[in-house]
């Protein structure tokens, strides 16, 4: 049952960006600021809303440029500091000790030390009550290099940004990966209008292995998955073609890996006979991985193509692999 909480921005969680502006005397300013987002894809444009007794505010207007920075978990006191102290007192950079650098393509400067920034050109700005919305044209966007996958997207656990719970005024970091948008449903039961019965079937055969793989549960779970008379599974480099090798093979990686998370990103089933089925998957694997010696775990991420051969086994009356392959990229 929900209880009512009355009327409130109780939009859950919301970014915590910091404001870069320059005053009439261009000395550099800086604000923590919630209340901001997309409000169109072309043009590119942004918003933030902020009340009219904060500094920044007659900035923007004056200057009718802004940026808005994306600061990472580790600057969490730097970023506080700046939502509570006003420009007006205190010179900001100064204090933190954090750098400013002029935008060579709007009017507003930046802080160097967070790793995404977005440099705007004021469009319009609306006075909607206790806040005054401006919205501002991305005209230009930087964000460090080694914050970036190989294919140039932003990668958000290098950047580490900081999320903001309005109402007890709470910071939180990133959560964890829950897979692709647009993508998981279809890798899902959800996906039920067109799949076939034997391709449900294997799907969720193939997603309850990996919850017990990712929940640790005993061997013995496990072994129900494979059809032992005929069974090659490939991780990699690794032939595993008895419970024994696999058992072993168990053993150690729950000892190695751990926190571990398996997202099926891809799936498709094609019918090789009346007996066997092939499934195709992409799979990301998340976990921590700790070898003697080291002082602390490793978070690492892969992502694999797996094939498996399914084979309808008589005796169970029930569908089990005779074949998994991890095919490594």
């Amino acid at each position: 049952m929900k209880k009512s909480v009355g009327a409130n921005t109780m939009i859950l969680p919301l970014p915590s960006v910091v404001v870069g502006t320059y005053d009439n005397d261009n000395n550099a300013n800086m604000m923590t600021a919630a209340w901001t987002g997309i409000v169109n894809s072309s043009p590119t444009m942004i918003s933030v809303s902020l009340r009219k007794a904060t500094y920044s505010y007659s900035n923007i207007i004056d200057k009718q440029a802004f940026t808005i920075c994306i600061p990472s978990k580790k600057h969490v006191l730097e970023m506080d500091y700046v939502g509570t102290v006003s420009g007006r007192i205190e010179n900001k950079f100064e204090k933190t000790g954090l750098t400013s650098v002029k935008s060579e393509v709007v009017d507003a400067p930046y802080v160097s030390e967070f790793p995404v920034v977005l440099e705007c050109k004021l469009v319009k700005y609306d006075d909607l009550g206790l806040h005054t919305m401006f919205i501002g044209e991305v005209i230009d966007v930087k964000i460090d290099k080694d914050c970036l996958k190989e294919n140039g997207m932003p990668d958000i656990l290098k950047i580490d940004p900081i999320s903001y719970m309005h109402g007890d005024r709470e910071y939180f970091g990133t959560g964890e990966y829950l897979g692709r948008a647009n993508r998981m449903w279809q890798t899902s039961l959800l996906n039920d209008n067109t799949m076939s019965d034997y391709e449900k079937e294997i799907l969720e055969l193939i997603l309850d292995y990996y919850n017990k793989i990712d929940n640790h549960e005993p061997i013995e779970e496990l072994k129900e998955f494979f059809y032992w008379n005929d069974v090659d599974i490939i991780l990699g480099p690794i032939l595993i073609d008895s419970f024994e090798k696999y058992s072993d093979w168990y053993k150690d990686n729950n000892n190695t890996c751990f926190d571990g998370k398996h997202i099926i990103e891809k799936f498709e089933v094609d019918k090789l006979n009346e007996k066997e089925f092939i499934a195709r998957m992409d799979v990301y694997h998340r976990a921590k991985t700790w070898e003697k010696g080291q002082a602390k775990s490793k978070r690492v991420h892969t992502k694999v193509k797996v094939e498996c051969i399914f084979i309808k086994d008589k005796t169970a009356n029930t569908l089990k692999m005779k074949k998994y392959n991890v095919i490594l990229n």
